[in-house]
């Protein structure tokens, strides 16, 4: 982390106050010592006579006239027995659950509640992530009380000096020697709990207390303990008879004292006191860490330049003495300018909670908890961001008077008092208002004629179109019956059976005629019916023939369903193919299906159908069908045209009544006084026409001889038992006599002339007949529309006659040709 500015670490100490800036140099990616102080205090504050806060208060000041801190970042350290600093290891967990777990376990470690205190937690090294979660890891948590940190940030908040971080010593102490001496070990971030790395004991004293740290870089444990270098004075107080400031002397310069020996056995009860307690600490560390090996003993603090101090503790505690000095410093620090400086050599030790505070300052540093109140940054944050905010106010001020000024300017404009070329606005506001009002009113009742004129013409169209409804249906009838094929027979006159065979007529007779309304067509236009329909367009477009009806074999009856007995519905005596019910609908017969044979040729689109007829061959969603409301007509039927193979059964009905029920043109009267007109199928609103029920033909069907005379009863005799059909019952004579061998007469009777002679007429004619059902939709059309649209088509047409451009140019000479009428009803007028 590359900073622009320097830090300053700050370490009050009840001794002396100890300062020290760095900066990080990122191209080098080394710490840069760049000025230090030491600020040795008049008395040591806890003697009984000392004033602790005025003499921090002083030595801050003091601080202050040496070192430009403007623009620099001060963190600041306090005792460790201020605060308290536990370790714990927490169950496997999500990373993001993490702060709830160590809040959890901050309640239960704290022994005050979480609001008296100030709180903070680090994630130790060497933790592995799985899946998202924490697994082998230790936390570190940090509290100190409320009212302990502002009473340690006092002094400095009334010098006006603007704190960013308070730590503890011992986690500086341990940032200082994780720094100096674990890099390589720490920069693996690989921490393996069975075969942990070496640990250091660190002991750092202070004036009446000391700090006891044990670490190998990734797990800390920590103990303040309740001796220090004034320990020392009071034992040489007590021993010596001296008073405390000689006592003090006399510890500092021990070498030059006149018995050094007896100095050094008098201060021999403290040397044994803090023997016993670090090994107690340690021992205590080592039946909770039973793997962890210790590998050297660190001294830190002025009061271990008490002569043979360190030789004594490394000897009795059997650990190797590790000397942080000069080239150790050197190291890791740069700037030479203070590390050449013969205070700072003089008084080494005890800038290793500084050097710690300045790595935690400038990103470096292991551990970076901070014990400094929330609330005190939020007011810092506000601070900073006043002037932004004062310069948004004055800035928006600026941009509300100017929108004020023009605002008021154009309010000016149109102020009602102002005069505008003689005229003040209240009084043309007053003629605008007059004249609004004379608008909506005429608005309103311009409103109101329109919509009696609505009414008007509805009630006109009602009235007009009253007389051609009375003929629509008349219309449906004559356009029926004109679609009818007929024979060449005279009119009136039936042909006779021996001349023209049943079978070769082409008449189409007609058993009923129903019909049914519908609000909307395409509920009759279901599926069975698109696919009839769409075999009809295939067939209409050069399609394959339709197969031929199979003929029953003679003797053979032919379905049932397709007899001509009865009357009714078509549903009744014509059997359709299944069908879903909900596709017919009531009093019809079913839909078909696409067993029936195809559709005849010449088929032209419906006029609801006009853009579904030109996708007939592809998909059946292509068919929209018929839309809107209208009715279905079926006809029931039959014919005897069923001589000829090609042309018999359903084939006939295509060729002739569907074909005419699509292509034909009939001639209907317009009114009294007027010619009649021919009118197309589309016109009239007929269309969709399908041919719904398609049976076999009755090969075996008969048709009784009007003109049969059955033969008369012989005379003398008793009547011939005739059958039902006028003939004789077999056996019988038409006397009434037995047969020869069917009575018990020996004698042979006489023939009878008459029995030779063969009847005149036969009793029946075959005539193998063909039933079917057909549909179509009509959709009505008024005559007075359909005389309009005409109008306006011939109108259209003229326009498009008197437009020059795109008419093709003829070859010299040639003879322009008559003007052909567009369409089957132009051409149908005119005899085409």
């Amino acid at each position: 982390m590359a900073a622009t500015s320097g830090v300053w670490g700050l370490d009050i100490g009840h001794c002396a106050l100890k300062a020290l800036r760095c900066e990080y140099d990122d191209a080098n990616q080394v710490l840069v010592a760049t000025a230090f102080d030491y600020i040795e205090h008049p008395k040591i504050l806890s003697q009984p006579d000392a004033n602790p806060k005025e003499l921090v208060r002083e030595a801050i000041a003091q601080f202050l006239q040496r070192n430009n801190v403007r623009g620099d970042r001060i963190v600041i350290s306090v005792p460790g027995q201020s605060g308290l600093v536990r370790f714990f290891e927490p169950p496997p967990v999500d990373m993001k659950k993490l702060a709830d777990i160590v809040r959890f376990e901050a309640r239960q470690a704290i022994p005050f509640p979480l609001e008296e205190v100030i709180w903070d937690y680090q994630l130790m090294g060497g933790a592995n992530e799985v899946d998202g979660f924490l697994m082998e890891a230790e936390v570190g948590l940090v509290a100190m009380k409320r009212d302990q940190v502002y009473e340690a940030l006092e002094p400095y908040r009334e010098a006006d000096m603007e704190i960013g971080i308070v730590q503890l010593g011992p986690i500086c102490t341990y940032n200082f020697v994780a720094h100096s001496l674990m890099t390589d070990t720490l920069a693996a971030d690989i921490y393996d709990a069975d075969n942990p790395p070496e640990s250091f004991v660190i002991i750092s004293m202070g004036t009446d207390t000391t700090d006891l740290v044990v670490t190998n870089g990734f797990r800390i444990w920590q103990r303040n303990m309740p001796i220090g270098g004034n320990h020392f004075t009071k034992q040489l107080t007590k021993e010596l008879k001296l008073t405390f400031a000689k006592a003090e002397h006399l510890k500092r310069n021990v070498r030059e004292a006149e018995d050094a020996k007896a100095v050094i056995q008098a201060m021999r009860p403290v040397f044994n006191d803090l023997l016993t307690e670090v090994q107690r600490s340690v021992g205590f560390f080592q039946n909770i860490e039973r793997k962890a090996q210790i590998g050297g003993l660190i001294m830190l603090g002025n009061a271990v330049k008490l002569p043979g101090l360190q030789q004594y503790l490394s000897k009795n505690l059997g650990y190797e003495l590790v000397n942080v000095d000069h080239d150790q410093w050197s190291a890791r620090l740069a700037g030479q300018s203070v590390l050449s400086s013969p205070q700072f050599k003089d008084n080494m030790h005890a800038f290793a909670v500084c050097y710690g505070l300045c790595l935690q300052g400038l990103g470096q540093a292991k551990f970076d908890t901070n014990l400094l109140p929330k609330e005190m940054l939020t007011e810092r944050i506000i601070r900073a961001k006043k002037p932004w905010a004062l310069a948004t106010a004055s800035g928006l001020m600026l941009a509300f008077a100017v929108n004020f000024f023009f605002e008021y300017n154009a309010w000016y404009k149109v102020h009602p008092q102002r005069v505008q070329d003689g005229v003040t606005w209240e009084a043309a506001m007053k003629e605008v208002d007059s004249v609004s009002s004379q608008f909506n009113m005429n608005e309103q009742e311009d409103s109101g004629r329109v919509k009696r004129l609505d009414e008007l013409v509805s009630l006109g169209k009602e009235l007009s179109g009253n007389s051609d409804r009375r003929v629509l249906w008349m219309e449906l009838l004559k356009t029926i019956n004109e679609a009818l094929p007929r024979d060449d027979a005279a009119a009136g006159q039936v042909p006779d059976p021996k001349i023209q065979p049943i079978s070769q007529r082409k008449d189409i007779h007609i058993e009923y005629i129903e019909s049914q309304y519908f609000s909307n067509l395409q509920v009759w236009f279901t599926e069975p019916i698109k696919r009839k329909y769409m075999e009809e367009l295939a067939r209409l477009q050069g399609g394959p023939s339709p197969t031929p009806d199979p003929v029953p074999p003679a003797g053979v009856p032919a379905d049932p369903a397709a007899a001509p007995d009865g009357g009714g519905p078509a549903g009744a005596d014509v059997a359709a193919p299944a069908s879903p019910a909900a596709s017919a609908p009531p009093g019809m017969a079913p839909p078909p299906t696409l067993a029936g044979p195809a559709a005849p040729a010449g088929l032209p689109a419906a006029p609801a159908a006009a853009a579904g007829a030109a996708g007939a061959s592809g998909d059946l969603a292509e068919i929209k069908g018929p839309e809107g409301p209208g009715w279905v007509i079926e006809i029931k039927g039959h014919h005897f045209f069923n001589e000829d193979i090609t042309t018999w059964g359903g084939v006939h009905v295509r060729d002739s009544f569907l074909k005419n029920l699509r292509e034909q043109t009939v001639e209907l009267p317009t009114g009294p006084g007027r010619p009649p007109t021919r009118f197309t199928m589309e016109e009239l609103g007929i269309g969709f026409s399908v041919l719904t029920v398609d049976p076999p033909i009755d090969q075996t069907h008969r048709i009784p001889n009007p003109f049969y005379e059955p033969v008369a009863p012989g005379a003398g005799g008793m009547p011939g038992m005739m059958d039902g059909t006028g003939g004789m019952m077999p056996g019988m004579t038409p006397g009434g006599m037995m047969a020869p061998g069917m009575g018990q007469g020996t004698g042979k009777p006489k023939p009878d002339k008459k029995e030779k002679e063969e009847p005149k007429e036969p009793p029946f004619f075959s005539a193998p007949k063909y039933t079917f059902v057909l549909q179509f939709c009509w959709q009505e059309q008024l005559l007075t529309e359909r005389l309009r649209k005409r109008q306006q088509e011939q109108i259209q047409q003229q326009l498009e006659q008197q437009q020059p451009t795109g008419q093709p140019e003829q070859p010299p000479g040639a003879q322009p040709q008559p003007a052909t009428p567009d369409n089957k009803v132009a051409a149908a007028n005119t005899g085409g």
